[in-house]
């Protein structure tokens, strides 16, 4: 029994690996000025010889909900601060001023929303197969483990019911996001 419940922990590290991935990728679609500048705080500026994080080395302010303003402690690297924030390509272009940085959020237009929820949920539809096909390994590898017939769908099916927690997880956070975008 210590096999399969090796293959249960397994199975539920990678759904909940593929789960963080697609938060992660998720949380990057920019709503808002507090949204980009918790992307902007970890973005790695090349400064005295190291690559330190936006946050270490500028002071982030948000002005409103579409601009942010960016005041490096050192105005010697503002111009590796304005290259780092461009090529991280956040879908906007800084603009420096010298001593700041100015960062002016474009609106998110109705049809941008919906582009926005239709990559989401494709993004989600991803997760969801992979789910499955970890799904698929794990009821191979319970096959293959020299366990009665009786045991071996018990097994199955507590691989279907972790799947099946997953894939509502996904479904749930692609909901709560979906709703988190039409609210803008």
């Amino acid at each position: 029994m210590d096999e399969l419940n090796n293959i249960f922990s397994s199975c539920k590290e990678d759904m909940e690996a593929i789960l963080k991935k697609l938060k992660k990728e998720i949380h990057r679609i920019r709503l808002g000025s507090k949204s980009v500048s918790s992307f902007l705080e970890k973005i790695k500026i090349k400064c005295y010889g190291t690559f330190l994080p936006l946050i270490e080395v500028a002071n982030i302010s948000i002005i409103d909900n579409m601009n942010i303003s960016i005041h490096p402690w050192d105005c010697s690297i503002i111009s590796s601060i304005d290259k780092a924030i461009i090529d991280a390509n956040l879908g906007f272009i800084p603009t420096n001023k010298g001593d700041s940085i100015h960062i002016h959020l474009p609106v998110i237009t109705e049809e941008s929303r919906k582009n926005m929820i239709k990559k989401i949920k494709l993004q989600t539809e991803d997760a969801k197969v992979f789910v499955r096909k970890i799904r698929k390994k794990n009821n191979q590898h319970v096959k293959k483990l020299k366990i009665s017939e009786d045991v071996s769908k018990i097994g199955e099916n507590r691989i279907q019911k972790i799947t099946n927690e997953y894939i509502q997880k996904i479904e749930n956070f692609f909901l709560h996001k979906e709703k988190e975008i039409l609210k803008w």
